[in-house]
């Protein structure tokens, strides 16, 4: 038993606060994860049903009154969605950047091999000379490399029994002293002269705009290199492939710290539907305004208030059902509680509660209940007592708050003593008592 107490309570009603704003978070990121697998092309509809499944699982801890598991389970699952974003548009990039190294290969060897077959007078069926010309001309054709393939046997027919031997003869006066070569070897041969290191890093550099730039921007910048890679001075090309390369990376750089910034406003916004306030609604449109033009100063500005808000309503909502719970307890236990005893502890900080049955006497509850620690002790509510039964009365009182704790736990709450004193080990707190002050007066009156 003990005297004074400073408790801690956490209500289940915080606690299922807590859960749901774990799961709105998980939904927002669940949101921001699937529209960037769909935007870059990396995420199936299967990947989708499961990821809700997993959800769907989550949010049945509550029902299990798993909370502890589901405030772990949940951050992880968000931490997992947020790399596996991370690696898909990774992926995504290497993918780009393949095919726009295929597509440059094939547009250099499409034209090396126009040139060749022109300058060796070779006629070249109408429909594969088109398509040839199509590729020289970095248009996507599907089967590039099989009609390069068909290209490159007119250039070096093949030796076959199934020719004449006048055809062989002029197929060797067309090699004249060349020495017979298959696809691959012939492509390194005549196409790797126009190979340039910095066209790996600016294939590099417009993979990552196809992910992270709107489809504009790329277009821009894809339009700004087929200018570079027509000029004819290679001095002058590789400058202004330097500074191509140094803006594709400043856009990109900028683009994905706008999408980080605009994901993590969401992501505290994404609390803010619970709230039937008209701030919170207000907040909520001005999030939803939020765009490409938005800067970044104004998303860090209305992330901070989003955050203050929400930050603000989960200690108002759990400071009033700390309250609710112990004055409820209380008077289960037979202590008076009227009405305005909630509104009175939440404006003046601290309440004074009596047991009919210990007249003259009452229990002190003090503390902002927002920041979750309580002061509770006895208190006398007269100076004017025997004092001799105070050590009594909180002997008594010990007993009820083992029954308060009892009762807060069945109802799925928990109230833990922190720091106590010793019964008796200081004097009661008195507080005056206006009742008491009266029956005081109107007792001398009649003396009198």
């Amino acid at each position: 038993m003990s005297g004074p107490k400073v408790v801690r309570i956490v209500t289940r009603e915080e606690v299922l606060a807590i859960c749901e704003a774990h799961l709105h978070r998980l939904d927002q990121a669940i949101a921001a994860w699937t529209a960037s697998g769909q935007r870059i092309g990396e995420l199936s509809a299967e990947e989708i049903t499961a990821t809700h499944e997993r959800r769907k699982a989550l949010a049945g801890l509550i029902a299990k009154d798993a909370f502890m598991e589901l405030q772990k389970k949940v951050p992880d699952e968000i931490a997992f969605l947020k790399a596996d974003v991370t690696r898909r548009q990774r992926a995504a990039v290497d993918k780009a950047e393949q095919a726009a190294k295929r597509k440059r290969q094939g547009r250099d060897s499409a034209a090396t091999l126009m040139t060749a077959l022109k300058s060796k007078g070779i006629v070249v069926p109408q429909e594969l000379s088109s398509k040839l010309d199509l590729i020289a001309s970095g248009v996507d054709v599907a089967n590039a490399d099989t009609l390069l393939a068909q290209g490159f046997s007119l250039l070096v027919p093949e030796s076959s029994q199934t020719i004449s031997e006048a055809q062989q003869k002029l197929a060797t006066n067309l090699l004249g002293n060349e020495t017979p070569q298959d696809f691959g070897e012939w492509k390194v041969t005549n196409v790797s002269h126009k190979n340039n290191p910095l066209y790996d890093r600016v294939d590099r550099q417009v993979a990552e705009a196809q992910v992270f730039l709107e489809d504009a921007e790329v277009a821009t910048f894809a339009a700004r290199l087929r200018s570079i890679e027509a000029e004819a001075n290679e001095q002058r090309r590789n400058l202004l492939l330097d500074s191509l390369i140094l803006d594709l990376s400043s856009a990109v750089d900028a683009s994905r710290a706008h999408r980080s910034a605009i994901e993590e406003l969401q992501e505290f916004a994404s609390e803010l539907g619970a709230n039937a306030s008209t701030e919170a609604a207000a907040l909520l449109a001005r999030v939803q305004q939020c765009g490409s033009a938005t800067s970044l100063q104004t998303i860090a500005q209305l992330a901070g208030e989003c955050k203050n808000f929400v930050s603000h309503e989960q200690q108002r909502q759990a400071a009033h059902a700390r309250r609710d719970a112990i004055l409820e307890g209380l008077a289960r236990l037979g202590y008076e509680i009227n009405d305005g005893m909630e509104t009175a502890w939440a404006r003046d900080g601290r309440v004074v509660v009596k047991n009919p049955a210990l007249p003259g006497y009452g229990v002190e509850i003090g503390g902002q209940a927002e920041a979750s620690r309580l002061q509770v002790r006895a208190v006398a509510l007269s100076a004017n007592r025997d004092s001799a039964r105070d050590k009594d009365v909180e002997t008594l009182w010990c007993g009820d708050f083992g029954r308060l704790q009892e009762l807060l736990v069945a109802e799925g709450d928990s109230l833990l003593i922190e720091r106590a004193l010793g019964v008796g080990e200081v004097p009661l707190k008195v507080i005056r008592d206006a009742e008491s002050d009266t029956a005081s007066v109107d007792k001398q009156r009649s003396l009198r």
